[in-house]
């Protein structure tokens, strides 16, 4: 009841226009990275809102006219981690803000920094640094000697960010892009994947318009290699008594998918349910586990950036663990009705010890706290 009563609130306000009410979206899409904004006024409003958070202020113009700007501030658990709390920021209080402004004529803003106006500190700065690393202990194994893809006995952790924003064959230079998929310049698009005419026209297209048609903006699954490139990471649950794998996702509006272990045949296409996961037969090959996936349904992008499939797909994954702290995935994707031949790409995803993944929203505003 309680859950349905601040869910009603969070309607409201966004109705009202209180904050921003738009689905879990592209970056570039919402922000036009290329220009700066700088931002002095009162704080006025604060949602700690997930998944986004955002700070109201009302900002002066050298007409003297008072707009008030909704700055992002970003994901209330990262905040947290950083060590940014809901009250070290208060209603009243004078700030500057740098940031990126939003496209269009919205007053709206993705701030960088945030600083007191009275005293200069610096309350907020938006980082993309890596954690820190510490010497690499060996991967965890079972008593039978199987390398584990979750934390070692007793312990806590899950599987944080890709090292490479999406999915590309691995081959020749390496193509510039930013951390949504969209590539620093479009003449890329051949040299991303070996795609059929169609493919490449629909992937350029979704290249222009900023991925504004993205599925998971409107918080469907992420499917395929999609699913290892959400908010919050995931981790393996092992059931090996029961022969699966599961794999929890830390965002994709809290969704799951199954790997079965058991040693059972890969089904017939025709015969298998299309879904956003598919059907998924693993088997180890030392300590590399490899996973044959069919029955995907077309709903979703293969890879952030706007990567096509059909429901020809079949994708075989590899997942090894050299050490604790790293995954090294590696996936080959064969649909003969996208592509001219099977290619191969994959990453290296870091691990994240001593934490839980925490529940991320895909939905906006949900679990909202307001303060005025």
């Amino acid at each position: 009841m309680k859950r349905a009563l601040v869910y009603l609130l969070a309607m409201t306000w966004a109705i009202l226009g209180a904050f921003p009410a738009s689905a879990d979206r592209s970056f570039s899409a919402t922000y036009d990275t290329e220009r700066q904004v700088t931002l002095a006024g009162v704080v006025t409003q604060i949602e700690w809102v997930n998944p986004r958070a955002f700070v109201r202020i009302d900002v002066r113009d050298a007409a003297g006219t008072v707009s008030n700007w909704a700055v992002e501030i970003g994901n209330p658990l990262d905040l947290e981690r950083d060590g940014w709390k809901r009250n070290a920021l208060h209603i009243g209080d004078s700030i500057r803000v740098e940031g990126l402004p939003a496209r269009g004529r919205a007053k709206q803003a993705f701030a960088k920094s945030v600083v007191l106006a009275g005293s200069g500190k610096r309350l907020f700065v938006a980082s993309n640094k890596p954690r820190a690393s510490a010497p690499a202990p060996p991967a965890p194994r079972w008593p039978d000697g199987r390398v584990s893809l979750g934390p070692p006995p007793g312990q806590t952790g899950y599987w944080g960010a890709a090292n490479v924003p999406s999915l590309v064959e691995t081959k020749g230079a390496p193509i510039s892009m930013n951390s949504d998929g969209l590539l620093r310049n479009l003449s890329d698009a051949g040299r991303v994947a070996p795609f059929l005419p169609w493919a490449q026209a629909l992937y350029e297209y979704r290249q222009r318009s900023l991925l504004r048609d993205d599925p998971a903006s409107r918080c469907l699954p992420p499917g395929g290699p999609r699913q290892f490139q959400t908010a919050n990471g995931f981790q393996f649950v092992e059931q090996r008594e029961l022969g699966r794998i599961l794999v929890l996702l830390g965002g994709g509006d809290r969704n799951w998918r199954v790997i079965s272990t058991d040693g059972r045949p890969q089904g017939q296409p025709d015969e298998v349910v299309r879904s956003y996961y598919g059907n998924s037969v693993g088997r180890w090959e030392g300590d590399t586990l490899v996973v044959d996936s069919i029955g995907f349904n077309e709903s979703f992008w293969l890879s952030k950036g706007g990567l096509p499939h059909t429901e020809a797909l079949h994708l075989t994954e590899r997942f090894s663990r050299p050490d604790l702290n790293t995954l090294k995935y590696q996936v080959t994707v064969d649909d003969p009705r996208t592509y001219t031949r099977p290619w191969t790409g994959g990453w290296t995803q870091q691990w994240v010890p001593n934490q839980d993944i925490q529940e991320y929203f895909c939905e906006e505003n949900a679990e909202s706290t307001f303060i005025r």
